[in-house]
């Protein structure tokens, strides 16, 4: 897991082709912000993005989910939100998809919570499992951007 700001990218150490890719003037906080709700391809079937205004809500109420062949890499582009963690899975084949590469866990044991602010993200690797979503203090709506990764095209980057 790796969390940063969007506006301070430098500051995150990422991965050469991920700070690449979310410095590409498609993938600024300001583009984003000013798309609609929707799917939005980069590079077809590899690397591509989801628009979503969805609503907090708390803990206790949402499930935790990872996936096994796509990095997550969550930006929250206004409002603010916990994402709540837990241990990685060891044996993420075990478990049934909900839909393709997503994989939802009903009981898992949340060890930690990072909030996030606007412009902050937070990136999931493949079995790193995380609640995402979690309000804070009340149930507010807010803006998410949700970069998906392969994790095939980034080895080969």
């Amino acid at each position: 897991m790796i969390i940063g700001n969007i506006n301070q990218l430098a500051m995150a150490m990422l991965p050469t082709p991920l700070l690449q890719l979310l410095q590409r003037e498609e993938c600024s906080h300001q583009h984003l912000l000013s798309q609609q709700a929707g799917k939005f391809d980069i590079i077809e079937n590899d690397v591509f993005y989801l628009i979503s205004s969805p609503t907090t809500a708390p803990e206790n109420c949402l499930k935790s989910e990872f996936h096994d062949q796509f990095i997550d890499i969550q930006i929250l582009l206004c409002g603010q939100e916990v994402i709540a963690t837990s241990a990685a899975i060891t044996s993420p084949h075990s478990y049934q998809e909900t839909k393709p590469d997503l994989i939802f866990i009903d009981q898992d044991e949340i060890t930690n919570r990072i909030l996030l602010g606007t412009g902050d993200f937070a990136i999931f690797y493949p079995g790193e499992v995380h609640r995402p979503t979690c309000q804070v203090n009340t149930s507010k709506k807010i803006k998410k951007a949700v970069f998906k990764v392969s994790k095939t095209w980034l080895a080969n980057q």
